[in-house]
C-alpha cells in the first residue's frame, strides 16, 4: 500500500482543475510527514460536514461518516504525538478550557441534565478538529485543500439550493439538512465562504478558472440575499466592506472595486425585496404581508430572547444552565439567537469570556501573519479572506446562535495553521510591523500577482 502524502491522488485532478494545486515549492514546517494520515482524515472529515454526502447519495445517511472520519483523524493524530515537535497554540489551549467549562455544567444543570450531556459530548468534537489543524497544517498547499473543500461544498448546495428554490415564508432555505437548512444559518455560512472564492479568484491567472469562481461568489451572494437573513445582511456588509478595503483599495485592484460596487447594485436590485421587507416590517405597526408579520414577530421575539438571557446569565453566572437547555426555560421553546448570551446563558460567564478570547486569538494570528509575510505573499492573500470572514462572523454571531457549530472554530484552526506557516517560513521577528518593512500601500498583492512571475501561480501555459 502506497503512503498517504500531500499529493494524493483522489484529488489531484480536481484540484489542478480548480487551481488549487498547482507547479511550484511549497513552504513546509518540518517534520509533515508523521500527520500525514491524520491530514488524511482530516480531508475526509471536511468532506462529509461541509458538502453532507449524507444528503445526497441514497443509503448513506445510516452511516455515521463525520464521526468515522473523526474517529480515524483522532487515532492517527493520538499515533503521531510521540513524533511531534510543535508546542499546542494558545487558542487550543482556551477551547480545551471551554470544553471543560461546558462539561463542568452538566452534572450542576438546573434544568436538564442529558440534554446538556448530549450537547456538550457533540460539541467536545471541535476541540478534536482544531487540534488537529493546528498542528497538521504544515504548509500552504494543506490548508488551501481544506479551504478549496469548504468553498467548493458550499458552493455546490448553494447552487442545488437555487436551483430547487424551495421557500419558507417567503425565504430560501438550504438544499440539504443539518446546518444548511435554517435560512439564517445559511446565509450566514454562505458570506463566510464568500472571501475564499474572492481569494482563489485572485490568486489564479486562468481566465476560465477566474469566472467559476466569480460564478461561486455570485451564487453565494445571491442565495445570502434570497435567505432573507437581516442578520446575514449586516454579516455581509461588514465582510464585503473588508473585502473591498484589503483586496481592492490596500491592493490597488481598481477593478475589483468598481466590479465589486456593481454587483452590489445589481444584487440589491434583483434579491433585496425579501430582506429590505424584513428590514421595513421591524418599524412597521401593521405589515401587509405574511413574511413581514413574520418579520415583525421575530423582531420582537428576538428581544425578548436576549433581556431573557441575560436574566438566565445573572441568575447562574457560572455554570449558566447547561449546553442545549435555554430553550427549555425561554418560554417559546426558542434558542437565543445570538452566540455570545448563548455562551453565557447556557455556559456561565467564564464559557463567555473563552469564547471571546478564541475570537481574540484568531484576530491576533492574523495580526502576526500581516506582521511578517509580505504583501505580495499567498499567505498574506488568505489571510486577507480569513479576515473578512472573521470579521463577518463576529457581526453575524450577534443574530445567530452558532457556538456550537463547527463552522467557527474552522476559522479559528485556519488562522492557526496559516500563522504557523508563516513563522516557519518567513520567521520575522515579533513585533516588527508589515508598514514599517514595506510602507503603508507599497508592494500591493494586486501588483505582484498581476505582473510578477510567482511559484504559487500556474504557468502562463495554464
Amino acid at each position: 500500500m502506497e503512503p498517504i502524502t500531500d499529493n494524493m491522488p483522489c484529488t489531484e485532478d480536481l484540484e489542478l482543475a480548480a487551481g488549487v494545486v498547482q507547479p511550484g515549492p511549497e513552504a513546509d514546517i518540518p517534520g509533515r510527514q508523521p500527520l500525514a494520515i491524520a491530514y488524511f482524515w482530516l480531508v475526509l472529515f471536511f468532506v462529509v460536514y461541509c458538502a453532507r454526502p449524507e444528503d445526497w447519495v441514497p443509503g448513506l445517511g445510516f452511516i455515521p461518516l463525520a464521526k468515522i472520519a473523526g474517529g480515524f483523524c483522532a487515532l492517527s493524530f493520538i499515533a503521531s504525538i510521540p513524533r511531534l515537535h510543535r508546542n499546542l497554540p494558545l487558542e487550543t489551549i482556551y477551547l480545551a478550557l471551554l470544553v471543560f467549562q461546558l462539561w463542568l455544567t452538566v452534572p450542576l444543570s438546573p434544568v436538564w441534565r442529558g440534554g446538556a450531556f448530549y450537547t456538550t459530548l457533540d460539541f467536545s468534537k471541535v476541540l478534536l478538529i482544531v487540534l488537529v489543524m493546528g498542528v497538521a497544517l504544515t504548509s500552504m498547499l494543506r490548508l488551501r485543500r481544506l479551504i478549496f473543500v469548504q468553498t467548493a461544498s458550499v458552493a455546490a448546495i448553494a447552487l442545488v439550493s437555487l436551483v430547487r428554490r424551495e421557500l419558507l415564508v417567503g425565504r430560501l432555505v438550504g438544499a440539504v439538512h443539518g446546518i444548511y437548512e435554517n435560512s439564517n444559518e445559511l446565509a450566514l455560512i454562505l458570506i463566510l465562504t464568500l472571501p475564499f472564492c474572492i481569494a482563489f479568484l485572485l490568486r489564479t491567472r486562468s481566465w476560465w478558472r477566474k469566472s467559476l469562481w466569480a460564478a461561486a461568489a455570485l451564487l453565494m451572494l445571491y442565495g445570502a440575499m434570497l435567505s432573507g437573513s437581516r442578520g446575514g445582511l449586516l454579516a455581509l456588509l461588514v465582510s464585503g466592506g473588508v473585502c473591498l478595503r484589503e483586496f481592492g483599495i490596500r491592493g490597488r485592484r481598481i477593478a475589483f472595486v468598481v466590479g465589486g460596487g456593481c454587483v452590489a447594485i445589481v444584487l440589491m436590485l434583483a434579491a433585496s425585496n425579501t430582506v429590505m421587507d424584513r428590514f421595513q416590517a421591524m418599524f412597521s405597526d401593521d405589515p401587509t404581508t405574511e413574511a413581514g408579520r413574520s418579520a415583525q414577530g421575530s423582531a420582537l421575539q428576538r428581544e425578548e430572547l436576549f433581556w431573557k438571557a441575560l436574566a438566565v446569565t445573572a441568575e447562574h453566572p457560572l455554570f449558566g444552565v447547561g449546553p442545549g437547555n435555554f430553550n427549555s426555560i425561554s418560554g417559546n421553546w426558542h434558542d437565543q439567537h445570538n452566540s455570545y448570551t448563548q455562551m453565557s446563558s447556557e455556559g456561565g460567564i467564564p464559557a463567555f469570556v473563552l469564547y471571546v478570547l478564541l475570537l481574540w486569538c484568531a484576530m491576533g494570528n492574523l495580526r502576526r501573519t500581516n506582521r511578517q509575510a509580505p504583501r505580495d505573499s499567498e499567505e498574506a492573500l488568505f489571510a486577507m479572506a480569513l479576515r473578512a470572514s472573521l470579521y463577518g462572523f463576529i457581526v453575524g454571531s450577534f443574530f445567530s446562535t452558532s457556538a456550537y457549530q463547527m463552522f467557527p472554530y474552522i476559522l479559528l484552526g485556519y488562522s492557526s495553521g496559516l500563522v504557523a506557516i508563516v513563522e516557519a517560513k518567513y520567521g520575522t521577528p515579533a513585533g516588527e510591523d508589515q508598514e514599517e518593512i514595506y510602507g503603508e500601500y507599497d508592494e500591493p498583492a494586486a501588483v505582484s500577482f498581476a505582473s510578477e512571475p510567482n511559484p504559487w501561480m500556474e504557468s502562463p501555459a495554464s
